[in-house]
């Protein structure tokens, strides 16, 4: 147990890690081509919380932050990413390893529009929204009325 200023210590660093990879890119923006930023739950038993990166994907890193929520096996990971580097194209490889490790992303705020959404939650969407019209297109779904399909303008 921590004293209160203990405590108020203590959160504040959280404010100082969260920014900690936007300062540096900021710095040092002639070697930093972009931030990665991926929030992802680990399965409730894993013990193994360091992550291991294969030096393929680490060799285009310049530096990897991480700080999450103790007890819950949620992180957020930064990672700054070497100037010249495609970063969709590492972000995919990061995405392969965290499913191949049975970890969840995105962890805290619902999968969004940048995430495709399980098959489950996809149908608790259209079980709670029958029409589509609270969030259309949330987890690379219908954007349609009804969940028509999409046309192929309309893809994510």
């Amino acid at each position: 147990t921590c004293t209160p200023e203990e405590g108020s210590k203590a959160f504040l660093h959280r404010f100082a890690a969260a920014g900690a990879a936007i300062r540096y890119q900021a710095v040092h923006a002639d070697e930093v081509e972009d931030i990665l930023a991926l929030d992802i739950a680990l399965r409730r038993n894993d013990t193994d919380w360091f992550e291991h990166l294969p030096p393929e994907i680490d060799s285009q890193l310049v530096h990897k932050l991480y700080y999450g929520h103790f007890m819950c096996h949620v992180f957020h990971q930064d990672y700054i990413v070497k100037k010249g580097v495609d970063v969709h194209a590492l972000k995919a490889q990061m995405l392969e390893l965290l499913q191949a490790r049975g970890a969840q992303y995105p962890a805290e705020h619902n999968v969004g529009h940048l995430y495709k959404a399980p098959e489950t939650l996809t149908r608790f969407y259209r079980q709670n929204d029958p029409t589509n019209s609270m969030n259309p297109g949330i987890g690379k779904t219908s954007k349609r009325k009804f969940w028509q399909e999409n046309t192929p303008d309309e893809t994510h």
